[in-house]
């Protein structure tokens, strides 16, 4: 499918990453890795945030892409390893105030 003006659709994927003991620097190391073969990548993927779970020694990137197989690739390019790839949607939230959400409205 693809999206006018010929490009790709982008569509947003959440990966799930492991690295045992990791420190801060070690899971920047990693995604600084994966964010450097994206740049290269055609089309494109952008990756639009990085979470960490540090009890959990997990991480989890947030990115858009065109598919699946282009953030395998990225990762592989990278040579970062990952649990999985799922495909994400944002959830638009109302605004609420502190007493609408307390259920006093």
């Amino acid at each position: 499918m693809t999206a006018p003006g010929g490009r790709q659709p982008t569509r947003l994927f959440l990966v799930e990453c492991y690295l045992h003991a990791a420190t801060p620097r070690e899971v920047a190391a990693a995604m600084t890795a994966v964010r450097a073969a994206a740049d290269l990548c055609a089309p494109p993927v952008t990756m639009r945030c990085c979470l960490a779970v540090p009890g959990d020694d997990s991480y989890f990137g947030v990115f858009t892409a065109a598919d699946v197989s282009a953030l395998e690739g990225v990762f592989d390019r990278a040579g970062v390893v990952f649990e999985r790839i799922v495909e994400a949607a944002t959830v638009p939230l109302e605004r609420t105030t502190t007493l609408e959400s307390a259920g006093h409205a």
